[in-house]
């Protein structure tokens, strides 16, 4: 057992000194750094902010930022400032001429809250401060944006609401008392809209596996209000049951891994399986592992075939994607954390609110959990479980194949 623990942790510690040398290849003169290796700059600008704050975090998870000379933070935050608007809030650059699936504010919230929290990161002295969220600390003007918000897209929504939430957090920080006021008004809105069938922010009376997966994942983001302020999530044991189902689907995508890992850490103790839990997360470590590339990057899909797509961004071919590599870094990093005892100063999660998040209070291992390879029972189920889903993707791509 302590063969395995300790030969499991050291695994980890090798992919974290291969993908900060993917964080280095993906850095561009003129543009910050680039959102895949492949990357068009020209042709797509917008996403080199995205690949910009994702290198910036994923490099302070490595605890590489911190030994930069102030000249290298500079010339970063000048390349994050390159896609900054006028009213303090950032955008990437050209993003408003494309078509996209989600609304102008979805993205400007986004943008903003990974903008900033990189920024941040390098300059704790950095100007944040934007009229376009300042007056979210007017409690009727959050209400009515609150009451904007559609219990049919949890997913979108957590992420709107963790923009918000951040932004609000460091007013707090910065000694604004209505700022502390509005996060709670936040937490008491969860604690009305929560779904005790999920345990997520969702109007489903009877949820099926998709939307139960959505629910979750939107809410991960949600939560980040109840780490900031010290308070229990609710509905953890409902949160926790499902987990395993998610875990074991094999890689999953980059959000989805970042999602399921950071519940299954936090809500690991209200299981009534831990070792199941456990072994999931145990499962899931070996899937990221196993899918570095040789390049030291990850992909942003649940597959070896698709390439990455963003807003105002797609890619000509399968390649190693910036945030994906930081957000699986996370997933191995909370793993390594919890049940691997690996001491937290060996890692460098954002002190903003949003993925990538962490307070200093991790949670315990349980006594009881056993770290050691997975039975062959574990893998049988496991494999079974995720195959309806893999047939799935199967039928598809074929079918796109034919229709093409």
């Amino acid at each position: 057992m302590q063969y395995y623990f300790r030969s499991l942790k050291e695994m980890i510690g090798r992919a974290k000194v291969k993908a900060a040398i993917f964080f280095q290849t993906l850095e561009h003169e003129n543009y910050g750094w680039r959102y895949t290796l492949t990357h068009e700059v020209e042709k797509y600008p917008a996403a080199t902010l995205y690949g910009t704050w994702s290198a910036i975090l994923g490099l302070t998870l490595l605890k590489d930022t911190p030994n930069w000379a102030k000249q290298e933070k500079d010339w970063a935050i000048s390349k994050l400032n390159f896609h900054r608007r006028a009213d303090g809030t950032f955008l990437g650059k050209g993003l408003e001429n494309f078509a996209n699936s989600k609304s102008l504010e979805y993205l400007i919230l986004h943008c903003t809250n990974y903008s900033l929290g990189a920024a941040l990161e390098l300059d704790p002295n950095f100007d944040f401060e934007t009229p376009y969220l300042h007056r979210f600390l007017v409690a009727d003007n959050l209400a009515k944006w609150l009451d904007g918000r559609s219990l049919m897209r949890p997913w979108e929504e957590g992420n709107n609401i963790v923009n918000v939430a951040s932004y609000l957090a460091l007013c707090h920080e910065q000694g604004i008392t209505s700022a502390m006021e509005r996060l709670y008004q936040l937490l008491e809105w969860h604690r009305k809209y929560q779904n005790p069938k999920t345990g997520g922010f969702d109007c489903f009376g009877s949820p099926s596996f998709n939307q139960r997966l959505q629910s979750l994942a939107g809410a991960v983001h949600n939560f980040h209000i109840h780490l900031y302020l010290g308070e229990p999530f609710g509905c953890e044991s409902v949160i926790a049951e499902y987990l395993p189902r998610f875990l074991t689907l094999g890689r999953l995508s980059a959000c989805e891994s970042i999602d399921f890992v950071e519940l299954a850490i936090r809500t690991i103790e209200a299981s009534s399986d831990q070792q199941e839990l456990t072994n999931s997360l145990i499962y899931h470590a070996h899937f990221l592992l196993n899918s570095q590339r040789e390049d030291g990057g990850w992909l942003e899909a649940d597959n070896n075939y698709t390439p990455t797509a963003g807003h105002g961004f797609k890619d000509s071919t399968v390649s190693s994607c910036s945030y994906a590599t930081w957000f699986r870094l996370c997933a191995l990093g909370m793993i390594s954390i919890v049940l691997l005892d690996d001491d937290p100063k060996n890692w460098g999660f954002r002190k903003t609110l949003g993925m990538g998040y962490a307070p200093d209070n991790w949670p315990a291992r349980p006594n009881k959990m056993d770290i050691k390879p997975l039975s062959p029972n574990f893998k049988l189920k496991a494999y079974f479980s995720r195959l309806p889903s893999q047939l799935k993707a199967r039928i598809t791509r074929l079918g796109v194949k034919i229709l093409s």
